[in-house]
């Protein structure tokens, strides 16, 4: 063997020529180590997690069985309850008025049967308490829409025109008193002129009737407006004679 041939051929004491030989089996062997694992690890996380799932569902669980509940969450709980409150209780209040109807029904059929002779008697009962029944809830329906606004409509305009009335009313109201008042100091002073010149009339026949009487003369002949006063001067004499008496 040559020098050269002895420095080509591979020697069991030089690593270089030695590594590439060993590496392959051994990364080979640790690359399918490292797969298996992996797939072990892969398989095993899904049984692992569970448990801390399951474990988070119990103390969730624990929580609320403790009465641990989130604030936010009572409100509405509350609400809820105020809101299907009046709900339910308006649903038992139908359903009790619909069985005291079927009780009455119920009646009515065994009445019926007990008495033949007078289930025309209770159906003509029942047809004319229905008649009844159904005009009053016409009756409670009150007005309709239309008839609402028609009525609405006509009270603006009776008020309005009750308004003008009133002020019409107080309008001719003034006037008639200013009516009955134009005037009638001046009447009634005129009045009493008149009085007071019938009584100056009085007194004056008073003084000269017997003299004209002796002359044969009428004083209701001489002035012809005298005969017309005479009933009010003779009223007027007497009423002087009790005075001065």
């Amino acid at each position: 063997m040559s020098s050269n041939d002895a420095a080509s051929e591979p020697s069991l004491f030089d690593s270089t020529t030695l590594q590439p030989a060993i590496k392959t089996p051994v990364t080979l062997i640790a690359t399918e180590d490292a797969a298996r694992a992996a797939s072990n690890a892969a398989k095993a996380a899904p049984a692992k997690s569970e448990p801390a799932v399951n474990a988070a569902s119990s103390e969730a669980a624990a929580s609320g069985a403790s009465g641990d509940v989130p604030s936010s969450d009572v409100p509405e709980a509350g609400q809820a309850t105020e809101v299907s409150g009046p709900t339910d209780r308006k649903r038992l209040a139908e359903q009790l008025d619909a069985l005291k109807r079927k009780e009455f029904e119920l009646r009515r059929a065994l009445a019926a049967a007990d008495h033949p002779e007078l289930a025309d008697a209770i159906r003509l009962l029942e047809g004319r308490a229905f008649s009844v029944s159904r005009v009053e809830a016409k009756i409670a329906q009150g007005f309709s829409k239309t008839e609402a606004r028609r009525r609405e409509v006509i009270e603006k305009k009776l008020g309005t025109l009750r308004d003008k009335r009133a002020e019409l009313d107080s309008q001719i109201g003034a006037l008639e008193t200013e009516l009955t008042g134009l005037g009638a100091d001046r009447l009634t002073a005129f009045q009493r002129e008149r009085e007071g010149a019938l009584q100056e009339l009085l007194r004056a026949l008073g003084t000269h009737e017997a003299a004209l009487r002796a002359a044969g003369l009428d004083s209701a002949r001489l002035v012809p407006e005298i005969e017309g006063w005479m009933p009010e001067l003779e009223a007027l004499a007497t009423k002087v004679s009790a005075a001065s008496a």
